[in-house]
């Protein structure tokens, strides 16, 4: 018999039981605002494709109330996909999923039984159908069921370690050991392994290996390197989750956005810069890195009043740092020489972040000094808390607050370069003279630790920004380091241990880097990759295949002799992640703007949003947010040798918006790197 046949022949045997009860635990967040939707066309009248459209949407809303454990209400919304679509195999097997959480064994067990018939190649149908048995108490059942789960997919630990713990259920010692060493091999941090091996081995005798396993899960668990398996959802295993849609939306029609400046209107002219006459230009192709690339800035809300405030560093004593509070609709005050955040040292990078979780965020800087962090006092007070830190650190170029070891504080890592004419970090020369990188942790009583030999994320060259994302999907976060001398470095994190260094690259690859941004430009749920380049073609995108590899995604063509700030964005709310971007032609600075079209790539919509009626010199950092809170995304550029330029959005939230609060209830408030 083969195993498909075998699958089926197993679904018609199992029976029903009755339900016992579980523990949930509930996780909330604040929304609020304003959702703009066109009225709803009845289904009679839809196409097969608007039907499947709308059905893969409920289906994913379901989704999204089974991860803020509401399975209730997720249930409704799996019923209406089903109606919709009856043979939508993702929203009826949901249904059986939201019935088990809900503990409605026995219409829960007939959905996946008819689930794992209809798709016997299911696995999540089949581990599903095992939580069922487990949860009942029908531990044989149960093993079948998952012993077909490791048919479909031998590479998955959370099924080995059910079975390891079905098997000790029974007594079964060997056939658990076996099986929670599976688990390990597969994944040695699987903290629910540990400690069922211990308690295997311990039944079987072998007291010393058992303590050893034992230390390891209190080891595990007391780093915060991993959490035990448990009954509440999405605690147990990737397979016990509902299966969102995959379907990729349409991309709706352009609506007309138009991007307008107003930072003098806004707040954001220096008042004391030297405005009309600018300080003697320093050609870009003389100038040293440091020189040129700034200034660097930074959002955050310095008084947790839902506003985004905007600090730029300095560039010189005629155009020092600022620190801009956002008094709403669009409207900013300086407020710099208040806040102790008053500077005149070249800044490059900053970075924001609650480093003590005290509930305010905090700001750390890379100026020609080094690297400076300030404390938020509350009432737009800072104070520079570096040396009381223990962080010690010259040369710094980019700074960042991340949560690299997921231990509910914000460590802080730092790039560094040796100052080099830009001429030659645009030719991409490579040099054996560099600084290390530095990876400090947050010890958690107010002190840091430098980890960087440990970690091994020192570099082997001058690295200029640095972004933390999770490549690889494996919710450890990863780095990604630009370097003005070489391709980008990808440097995955294994939780325990050095970072591994991956070539990621398909054939070509980018050459000399400045800025990186990470964005799923594509849905498929991994991260992809933009960069900006010190020389043509100014910049690139990557399309993320599986977490290992990188391949190319053509861009609409530029003119540029180097790239500087970019973004991602969804300008105009449909949707899609968007990229903006600011670099240089022979003929000055310019913004450009590229809409994602989903399958059909990027068009240049530079024009139709003016924005090519922009004048930018020098342009640097580019950020985006939603200054004037009217549910669409602001820009802000820096200028190497001018003042800050804000762009608002005019017409943007013509689509669906909708604006979260989002609160951190526990550790790591920030919710950095998690």
């Amino acid at each position: 018999m083969n195993s498909a046949k075998s699958r089926q022949a197993i679904a018609r045997k199992f029976g029903s039981s009755a339900a016992r009860s579980a523990a949930v635990v509930v996780l909330t967040f604040t929304s609020f605002g304003q959702v703009h939707s066109p009225r709803a066309t009845p289904a009679s009248r839809k196409q097969p494709a608007e039907i499947a459209m709308q059905a893969a949407r409920l289906n994913n809303l379901g989704v999204a109330y089974m991860n803020q454990q509401k399975a209730d209400k997720a249930l409704k919304f799996f019923e209406q996909a089903h109606a919709l679509q009856p043979k939508f195999f993702n929203a009826d097997l949901n249904r059986g999923i939201a019935l088990l959480n809900l503990q409605r064994f026995t219409p829960a067990e007939a959905i996946l039984l008819a689930a794992v018939r209809l798709q016997p190649a299911s696995a999540r149908a089949w581990y599903n159908l095992g939580i069922l048995y487990r949860s009942q108490g029908r531990l044989a059942q149960a093993i079948h069921v998952f012993q077909e789960v490791a048919k479909i997919d031998k590479d998955d630990p959370d099924t080995q370690y059910f079975l390891g713990f079905l098997f000790t259920q029974l007594q079964k010692y060997p056939e658990a050991v076996s099986a929670f060493q599976n688990a390990l091999r597969l994944n040695p941090f699987h903290a629910s392994s540990e400690f069922g091996l211990a308690k295997a081995l311990q039944r079987e005798g072998d007291s010393n290996s058992a303590r050893q396993h034992v230390a390891r899960f209190q080891h595990l668990v007391q780093a915060k390197l991993a959490a035990p398996i448990s009954l509440v959802y999405g605690e147990q295993g990737k397979y016990s989750l509902a299966e969102p849609s995959s379907v990729v939306p349409l991309v709706p029609p352009p609506i007309p956005v138009h991007f307008v400046s107003i930072a003098s209107a806004a707040g954001l002219a220096r008042e004391n810069a030297t405005r009309a006459v600018p300080q003697k230009e320093v050609s870009p192709t003389a100038a040293t890195l440091r020189s040129a690339l700034g200034p660097g800035a930074c959002l955050l809300d310095i008084d947790r009043d839902g506003l985004l405030d905007i600090y730029i560093a300095a560039q010189d004593a005629q155009r020092p740092a600022a620190l801009y509070s956002n008094l709403g609709k669009g409207h900013f005050q300086n407020i710099t020489d208040a806040s102790g955040l008053a500077s005149s040292l070249p800044g490059l990078g900053c970075s924001a972040g609650d480093y003590d979780n005290d509930g305010l965020t905090d700001l750390a800087i890379a100026d020609s000094a080094g690297v400076h962090v300030f404390h938020n006092e509350g009432n737009g007070k800072f104070e520079e808390v570096t040396t009381q830190l223990g962080i010690k650190d010259t040369g710094a170029f980019s700074v960042n607050f991340v949560d690299y070891d997921h231990d509910g504080d914000l460590d802080l890592y730092i790039t560094h370069i040796v100052d080099a004419p830009l001429s030659q970090a645009a030719l991409g020369l490579n040099s054996n003279v560099y600084v290390s990188n530095s990876l400090w942790r947050n010890n958690g009583n107010g002190t840091f630790t430098e980890v960087t030999r440990e970690t091994g994320v020192g570099g082997g060259t001058s690295s200029l920004g640095a972004l933390a994302t999770d490549f690889n999907n494996d919710r450890a976060i990863d780095f990604v380091v630009t370097s003005a001398s070489t391709k980008p470095m990808v440097l995955l994190n294994p939780r325990e241990g050095a970072f591994r260094a991956i070539d990621p690259w398909q054939g070509e690859a980018p050459g000399p880097t400045a800025g990186v941004i990470a964005l799923d430009f594509d849905k498929d749920g991994w991260m992809d990759l933009a960069f900006s380049h010190l020389s043509a073609p100014g910049l690139s995108l990557w399309r993320n295949l599986g977490g290992s590899k990188l391949a190319r995604v053509n861009l609409p063509k530029l003119n540029w002799v180097r790239g500087f700030g970019l973004a991602a964005l969804d300008y105009d709310n449909d949707g899609w992640i968007d990229i903006a971007a600011v670099g240089e032609t022979e003929q000055g600075g310019e913004i450009r703007l590229f809409r994602n079209r989903g399958p059909q790539g990027f068009e240049d919509v530079t024009h139709a949003t003016g924005l090519d009626k922009i004048k930018l010199q020098h342009p640097r950092a580019l950020l985006a947010g939603d200054f004037d809170q009217d549910g669409d995304t602001d820009l802000v550029i820096t200028q190497n040798g001018g003042d800050p330029i804000l762009l608002r959005n005019d017409g943007g939230n013509r689509n669906s918006w909708i604006r979260l609060a989002l609160h951190g209830l526990n550790d790591n408030k920030s919710a950095i790197g998690t």
